[in-house]
């Protein structure tokens, strides 16, 4: 059978820049139980074809041909062998949910995950210990939804003209349309810390602040909490200066 008549339940989409973390994260994604079904959907961009994430995601959802789409980083390694399969199982029958492996939980504001942060295995201390939980948003790492989903909401383009808040925002849409987040957390790595709090970061960060201003009471990422108002936003801005040089100070 040719892979245009293979059934294709679920489809990964990875924008790239590093071929040995893709070939990790691709092997481990082969050692899944309903591989089969699955397709990865692979998008170079070691010569900057895509200036954004929102830009290189809208484009590989469109490429995907499975009913449930995972945006997943070129770094993350899927130890659980179950992992797709689960998350196909949980989204299957919702048509308006959004889930990821780790995110800011909606009854405590707290950020959970299970993942490691090293292949040596550096665990976050909220654990979810199996519980599936309602949240505010979830981390970019990897996050899946319903093909129908993204189409109903797509990545913003212009709000999020860079590498950041691209899966915050989503979170956030689906939030305000009605729609429900879930962080659901596996066994595997994430082998980043990410790249935040430069001028690119902050500048996002305003154009989510200005987007939702009065539809959330605040902006909670796993990497920003705070008002979503200005003058939160500024203050937000100044300590972040402040910090940065102090560890140029400093070290």
């Amino acid at each position: 059978m040719n892979d245009t008549a293979r059934k294709i339940d679920l489809s990964v989409v990875i924008v790239y820049t590093n071929v040995a973390q893709l070939n990790d994260a691709v092997s481990y994604i082969e050692k899944q139980s309903i591989y089969p079904s699955v397709e990865t959907v692979l998008l170079d961009n070691r010569e900057n074809r895509f200036t954004s994430a929102a830009s290189a995601l809208n484009y590989g959802a469109e490429q995907a041909r499975g009913e449930v789409v995972v945006f997943m980083h070129q770094d993350v390694y899927l130890w659980d062998e179950r992992t797709l399969e689960k998350y196909y199982n949980f989204l299957i029958d919702k048509p308006n949910a959004i889930a990821g492996l780790a995110g800011v939980a909606k009854a405590d504001g707290i950020i959970y995950y299970d993942i490691c942060e090293t292949k040596a295995g550096t665990y976050h201390k909220y654990s979810t210990k199996g519980e599936i939980m309602p949240a505010l948003s979830v981390d970019e790492c990897m996050f899946a939804m319903k093909r129908s989903l993204w189409e109903k909401l797509k990545f913003d383009e212009v709000t999020c003209n860079n590498w950041h808040f691209y899966g915050a925002d989503i979170c956030f849409h689906n939030l305000t349309n009605g729609g429900e987040n879930y962080i659901y957390s596996a066994d595997g790595c994430h082998e980043s810390t990410g790249n935040a709090f430069n001028s690119s970061f902050r500048k996002t960060l305003k154009a989510i602040v200005l987007k939702y201003k009065g539809k959330l009471p605040r902006i909670q990422t796993t990497c920003v909490n705070i008002k979503c108002s200005m003058p939160a936003y500024r203050v937000y801005c100044c300590k972040s200066y402040i910090m940065q040089m102090k560890r140029r100070i400093f070290g």
